[in-house]
């Protein structure tokens, strides 16, 4: 029984429809498989069976939900209670307190 042709990296990537440096990424990271071809030891020539490719694209078939529920926060009617602070009338009683106490 004939081998199946053997892909390059680019071809592999071009069947993928994605850039060489994203099918790098991906081989580096082990989700791709390979054949190591030939003697070197130094750099590796990589070579990829039609079907890895094609299990790999399986395996990154997902299916998009939509998000949960989540529940509005509860608004209320009232308004924040402001207090508003008169500064001029709380100094003029702070010093009529500190006169009145050099006084006594």
């Amino acid at each position: 029984m004939p081998e199946p042709d053997l892909l390059t990296a680019d071809e592999a990537a071009k069947l993928l429809r994605i850039g060489r440096r994203t099918f790098d990424g991906h081989v580096a990271r082990g989700d791709i498989a390979y054949i190591a071809v030939g003697l070197g030891l130094q750099r590796v020539r990589k070579r990829f069976d039609p079907e890895d490719i094609a299990r790999f694209r399986e395996q990154q078939r997902r299916v998009e939900r939509p998000p949960k529920a989540t529940p509005s926060r509860r608004r209320t009617k009232k308004a924040p209670v402001v207090e508003i602070i008169d500064f001029k009338t709380l100094l003029k009683d702070l010093r009529a307190e500190r006169k009145a106490a050099r006084e006594a």
